[in-house]
């Protein structure tokens, strides 16, 4: 039996359920939500289509979407923080467990082993590990530095369109600003 459904009737309101998460580069906690049944279609559809930047749009609209409460700029985000987050909703709207293929690198009579074999991995066990010793602040003089950032989706992206000189580009894309007695230059 089927309850008759009328024109601008409301919908019923279906609960679901919200998660804390810490973001690992800044440690602010925001709310998210699984992502639905139609999420997860645009992810495969993405997948699918082998374009690494509806890839990347893809994803990070689904986090934009799965995020219920905080101030997130996604775009400004390190690359590391998007792919935290996505393991984490990924983990909460499919499952924990993932099955992966890995490669055994034993060294067997003087030779690496080589055989695959498949494994289960919980990526609810994922974390960023903070490198303390990381310093983001280069001094060039007393006066003169350079304020370095984890580099971005965007930048990354940057890079994969013009691999000529990655190290450079990617130095360049890293830079907060630069400042000296006089002043800030972003």
């Amino acid at each position: 039996m089927s309850l008759p459904i009328e024109p601008n009737m409301p919908l019923p309101k279906i609960d679901v359920p919200v998660y804390e998460m810490t973001i690992p580069s800044t440690g602010d906690i925001i709310k998210v939500r699984p992502f639905t049944v139609k999420e997860e279609k645009l992810l495969f559809m993405a997948v699918e289509s082998k374009d690494t930047n509806e890839i990347v749009n893809t994803v990070m609209q689904v986090l934009n979407n799965c995020i219920v409460k905080g101030d997130v700029k996604l775009d400004k985000l390190p690359f590391f923080d998007i792919d935290y987050m996505f393991i984490f909703l990924r983990a909460k709207s499919i499952g924990d467990s993932v099955d992966v293929k890995m490669t055994c690198n034993n060294i067997v009579d003087g030779n690496t082993c080589g055989e695959k074999f498949e494994a289960k991995m919980d990526i609810s066990k994922c974390e960023i590990i903070n490198a303390d010793d990381i310093k983001d602040d280069i001094k060039l003089d007393k006066d003169k530095g350079v304020k370095m950032k984890y580099p971005s989706y965007s930048a990354m992206r940057k890079l994969e369109a013009n691999p000529v000189d990655v190290k450079t580009d990617l130095i360049i894309q890293s830079i907060d600003y630069i400042y000296d007695k006089k002043g800030v230059y972003p």
